[in-house]
């Protein structure tokens, strides 16, 4: 009875598994003529039949399980309101953070603050000088804020070379402070991380600034007051919401 029951659970695995692993084999056949063999995707379940997620380098779409359909854009579920899309790229985005050399960004706070928020900025934007004006309140309420430069007009522009200044000044969180109030910064030249930083948040998916990415990959677009963010962050730590 023993191995009775033991061929009857093997052939119940193969029944369950084998399309499956089938159908997977279809969308992996499919990606191969997309992106060539060595294309690098990641292939994961999703809540709907017959949907897989893929994510090829930072971008996240969906196959048909035969490699049929593709499907871009938001997918979200309407009764939890989760995106799940955005829950992906959050999974990217905290990855990338993993990964950057902390010792090329502006921070504005004690190290050891309840949290550190990655903020893309840009000394060509009023929402960029406003956020800024901010940035003490963050602090009290446990707030590091980090500087990443991000030249919304690309890079060679004037604010480029604005950026390079900033990020080459002897004393590089005064000269933010100067370029953010609108006064004008002394031309500086060096082995700046402003090109990384741009490459950097081109991968986040930013599109503007200023652009908050927190610890745990949410993407926040513009300025958020002080008190709201805290809530948010504290939420997010404590696993309530999306």
């Amino acid at each position: 009875m023993k191995n009775k029951s033991l061929w009857y659970s093997f052939l119940m695995l193969l029944l369950v598994s084998g399309p499956a692993l089938a159908t997977f084999d279809q969308v992996e056949q499919r990606l191969e003529k997309l992106f060539g063999a060595d294309g690098g995707w990641v292939i994961a379940s999703t809540p709907i039949d017959g949907l897989v997620q893929v994510t090829v380098g930072t971008d996240v779409f969906f196959l048909t399980e035969d490699g049929q359909y593709l499907v871009e854009g938001r997918l979200v579920n309407l009764d939890t309101r989760d995106d799940l899309s955005e829950l992906a790229r959050r999974d990217i985005r905290v990855q990338l953070l993993e990964e950057v050399d902390t010792s090329t960004l502006i921070s504005y706070g004690p190290a050891d603050a309840d949290y550190e928020l990655l903020v893309f900025t840009d000394t060509d934007c009023g929402y960029c000088r406003r956020l800024h004006g901010l940035i003490e309140d963050y602090n009290e309420l446990g707030i590091r804020v980090s500087y990443a430069a991000f030249p919304r007009a690309g890079l060679g522009s004037t604010t480029y070379t604005d950026l390079v200044s900033v990020w080459c000044s002897g004393r590089p969180e005064r000269a933010m402070d100067q370029a953010q109030s609108g006064q004008s910064i002394q031309p500086q030249q060096c082995d700046d991380p402003v090109s990384a930083h741009y490459k950097l948040g081109q991968q986040m998916g930013i599109g503007g600034t200023p652009t908050m990415i927190t610890p745990s990959g949410e993407m926040i677009l513009g300025i958020v007051q002080p008190a709201e963010l805290r809530d948010r962050l504290d939420q997010a730590a404590a696993g309530v919401g999306s």
